[in-house]
């Protein structure tokens, strides 16, 4: 092979790599422009809201982590986010935006609170709220996948997602490890009473702790027992009787 047509093969891999990424939208930094991405995958990754966790009349606030890349400042990068109205369904009235974001100078991440308001229709339904960056000047949106955050909104118990993760299993395979070892099954009944087991010591569980999430579970097989003990067992939604796993 001649050293032109080398020459050629390696112009038309380069293409190829620089239309792939284009494809990918993957952003290369540029020193002009400062894109602005959340933390989470949008297509994968919903933050979940559920007032059945707030007192009576409080309003929820939802802390949004962001991330800037390309264009870095020796000043606070400050920025605005907008509904996207096209993946929203909830009503204007149930949600305050922030005026104005910032990343502070120094800093690649920053943080965004939305403030969302329940109303008695939340009670039998869930709404969607969908936000994403407003370009503007030399600040735009990044990487297509985390360039908007989506948020669930209800009054309902919903199953958490430390209970939902195939954090154990595979591709073909699921497996969650509160699931497997601790909890059992989900079950809306069930998770209502873990909570209460929570409240009792004014304990939030934050699905990363394993000693805060064993302890609980025994107190919570501890008092189905007593309740079993006592002949009334502890139900779930569908009238089966509420048990689970932990060993102890």
């Amino acid at each position: 092979m001649n050293s032109r047509n080398i020459f050629l093969i390696i112009i038309g891999c380069l293409i190829t790599t620089f239309f792939s990424c284009e494809e990918k939208e993957l952003l290369v930094n540029a020193n002009d422009v400062s894109y602005i991405i959340f933390e989470k995958d949008m297509m994968t990754d919903t933050t979940t809201t559920s007032f059945t966790f707030y007192e009576e009349g409080e309003d929820a606030k939802i802390d949004l982590e962001v991330q800037i890349y390309g264009k870095l400042r020796d000043i606070d990068t400050k920025f605005t986010v907008v509904v996207d109205e096209k993946g929203t369904t909830l009503p204007k009235e149930y949600y305050v935006l922030p005026s104005e974001c910032m990343i502070e100078a120094g800093k690649l991440k920053g943080t965004i609170t939305v403030t969302l308001k329940n109303y008695p229709d939340l009670k039998t339904s869930t709404k969607l709220l969908a936000i994403k960056i407003n370009e503007s000047g030399d600040i735009r949106p990044g990487t297509y996948r985390y360039s908007k955050a989506i948020i669930s909104v209800t009054d309902r118990l919903f199953k958490p997602d430390w209970w939902s993760v195939n954090d154990r299993g595979n591709e073909t395979r699921f497996e969650n490890t509160i699931e497997k070892y601790y909890l059992g099954t989900y079950s809306e009944e069930k998770y209502k009473m873990f909570l209460e087991e929570l409240i009792k010591d004014d304990v939030v569980f934050n699905g990363k702790d394993m000693q805060v999430m064993r302890k609980y579970a025994l107190r919570l097989k501890n008092t189905l027992k007593e309740l079993k003990a006592a002949g009334t067992p502890a139900l779930d939604e569908n009238g089966n009787e509420i048990t689970v796993v932990v060993a102890g």
